[in-house]
C-alpha cells in the first residue's frame, strides 16, 4: 500500500474537483461555520475609499471631489471631505505538511492524504469568500506559493499538496519550526493561518516562534492523527519503519502491558502538546484521517 501511494498523487484532479463542488454546495445551501473565518472584505483602520464613514475634516490637496461632504462645508464655511474606512480582504495562508512522518496510514488514508484533502477544503472555501491563498508545501524541501484570489492561481499549491511522494532524496527534510521565521515574513500579517501537519517535531523550546506566529496571524493548528497513534489494537506481530532513519522493529501487539505503556506515551504527548499550544495562544484541533475530513471541518467550526 506503501508504495502504491507513491505512485500515485494523494488526490487526483476529480477528487479535487469534487471537494470544490461539496464546499460550493454546502456554502450556498447550509451556510456552514466552515466559511467564519473567512469572512470575505473587512474594514481596518487605514484610510482609503471603503464604503464606511470613518471621519471628516478639512478639504486638503489632492482629495477626490467625490467624497467632499457638503453639508458640513455649508454649515462650517470651509471645505470638507469625508474619510472612509479602507476594505480589506483577509487572506489565507496554509502551511501543509507531507514529510515521512505524514507518509503513514493504518486506515482509509495516509495522513499526508488527508493534510491535502483539509488544504483543499480550506482553499476553495477561502476563494469562494473572495479571499486570497498562499501557502507553502513541506516535503524534502519548503516550497512556497505566492497568494492569488483565482481557482487557477491556486491550484499549484493544491497540486503540489496531493503531488505522488517522493523520498528518493537523501536530503533530511526541513524542521517546521525552521520555517516559521520565513512564514512570519512570507505571510500577509493579519492572515489566517492554518498550520496542518501531525505536529510530530514541535518542542517546548518553540513556544516563542510560536507565540510571535500567533500574534502576527489568526492561526489554527490542525494535527492529522492516525488512530494507531493513540492506541495500539492486539493484531500479533507487527513490523514499524522509521520514516526518516529507516530502522525497523518486531513488535507484539498482543503484549497488554507493552499496549497499556504505548497508550500512557503517547497520551503524554498529546497532553504536552496542547499545553504548549494553550500556552502559545495556539488553538489545536485534531483532525483523523479515517473520518470524513469536511465533517470534522464544519464540527470543529473552523
Amino acid at each position: 500500500m506503501y508504495d502504491h501511494a507513491q505512485q500515485q498523487a494523494l488526490l487526483s484532479t476529480a477528487e479535487l474537483e469534487q471537494l470544490q463542488q461539496s464546499v460550493l454546495q454546502r456554502r450556498q445551501h447550509q451556510r456552514l461555520p466552515l466559511d467564519t473565518p473567512y469572512a470575505g472584505a473587512f474594514n481596518s483602520l487605514h484610510r482609503g475609499h471603503g464604503m464606511e464613514l470613518y471621519d471628516v475634516r478639512p478639504y486638503q490637496a489632492g482629495d477626490d471631489i467625490r467624497h467632499m461632504d457638503w453639508r458640513a462645508t455649508a454649515r462650517s464655511g470651509k471645505p470638507t471631505s469625508k474619510v472612509f474606512l479602507a476594505e480589506r480582504q483577509r487572506s489565507l495562508f496554509l502551511v501543509i505538511d507531507r514529510r515521512p512522518s505524514m507518509q503513514f496510514g493504518s486506515r482509509v488514508e495516509l495522513k499526508a492524504t488527508t493534510a491535502a484533502r483539509c488544504a483543499a477544503i480550506l482553499a476553495f472555501a477561502a476563494l469562494a469568500a473572495r479571499e486570497r491563498v498562499a501557502g507553502v508545501v513541506l516535503g524534502n524541501e519548503a516550497q512556497f506559493f505566492s497568494s492569488s484570489q483565482t481557482l487557477e492561481g491556486t491550484l499549484p499549491l493544491l497540486q503540489a499538496a496531493a503531488a505522488p511522494l517522493n523520498n528518493t532524496t537523501q536530503t533530511r527534510p526541513p524542521a517546521l519550526n525552521a520555517l516559521f521565521e520565513k512564514i512570519s515574513h512570507t505571510a500577509e500579517r493579519g492572515s489566517s493561518l492554518m498550520l496542518i501537519s501531525d505536529l510530530h517535531d514541535i518542542k517546548e523550546s518553540d513556544q516563542p516562534a510560536l507565540l510571535d506566529i500567533a500574534s502576527r496571524f489568526e492561526s489554527i493548528a490542525l494535527r492529522i492523527t492516525d488512530r494507531a497513534e493513540e492506541k495500539l489494537e492486539a493484531c500479533g506481530k507487527i513490523r514499524l519503519v522509521s520514516p526518516l532513519t529507516g530502522n525497523s522493529h518486531i513488535i507484539d501487539t498482543n503484549n497488554a502491558t507493552l499496549r497499556e505503556a504505548y497508550a500512557e506515551t503517547m497520551q503524554q504527548r498529546r497532553g504536552a502538546l496542547e499545553q504548549l499550544c494553550q500556552r502559545s495562544q495556539l488553538p489545536l484541533h485534531t483532525l483523523y484521517n479515517h473520518r470524513d475530513t469536511l465533517q470534522q471541518l464544519v464540527q470543529l467550526q473552523c
